[in-house]
């Protein structure tokens, strides 16, 4: 078949991407990301929150929790959206690795409920959402699909809403470019991004605070390999 639309490009591009061992996001790549984020020593088994996130709470920058409607993309095992509910918000948690959802979710605080999907193809939760915070999800996106997570997710925000992201650092944590991921499909271990990448990515939306993630805050998950960014609509 002969490209003749996007979509043509966009699913001939997936099938490149498929062809590779590593580096989907869609629900074939469960047990995959699952068997990752349960495997001994990986940073994100933590229960703690993301440095950035704690710290834009404690400085006012995301809003008043209570009662917030809170999109947590990737959400992993739930220890973002779990001290989200913590602070009042009602969170709604998505993650393709479904197996680690059913371990998870028995844990989870009420206020948080989470749901195996495709955040790429398969319908989102009904917005708008207060925040919407992506903590390794975009990072382990196909470089085409980035336009398509785009399209999908900032729609979801409320006005005045804010998005929140970390990723990682391409200042400290070099990746491939692009083309390369294109031309084999192997994502590795995810694309890292500049903090003016995330800016120009994300530029329809107002930065509040863009900058690298600190490792040396007590009760938080930082890692100097991450970038951070908290976006406003």
């Amino acid at each position: 078949m002969r490209i003749g639309s996007l979509d043509d490009l966009f699913d001939e591009l997936d099938r490149v991407v498929a062809g590779s061992a590593r580096g989907d996001v869609t629900r074939d790549a469960a047990e995959y990301w699952t068997a990752m984020l349960t495997r001994e020593g990986h940073p994100l088994g933590t229960r703690l929150p993301d440095e950035p996130l704690a710290d834009w709470h404690a400085r006012g920058l995301l809003g008043d929790l209570d009662g917030a409607r809170v999109l947590d993309v990737g959400c992993g095992n739930g220890r973002n959206g779990a001290w989200l509910a913590a602070r009042g918000a009602v969170v709604t948690g998505v993650d393709q690795a479904a197996p680690l959802l059913d371990q998870v979710r028995p844990a989870l605080p009420a206020a948080m409920t989470v749901t195996a999907l495709d955040v790429l193809r398969d319908p989102l939760p009904d917005g708008p959402f207060d925040l919407v915070y992506d903590s390794g999800c975009f990072h382990h996106l196909a470089p085409h699909r980035r336009i398509t997570y785009r399209e999908r997710i900032l729609p979801l925000l409320a006005p005045g809403g804010r998005y929140g992201i970390v990723a990682f650092a391409q200042e400290r944590q070099p990746s491939p470019p692009d083309a390369a991921v294109l031309t084999t499909g192997d994502l590795g271990g995810g694309a890292s991004f500049l903090l003016a990448d995330l800016e120009r990515i994300f530029a329809p939306l107002r930065p509040v605070d863009v900058r690298p993630v600190r490792d040396d805050v007590a009760g938080t998950f930082g890692a100097a390999f991450l970038n951070a960014g908290l976006f406003a609509v």
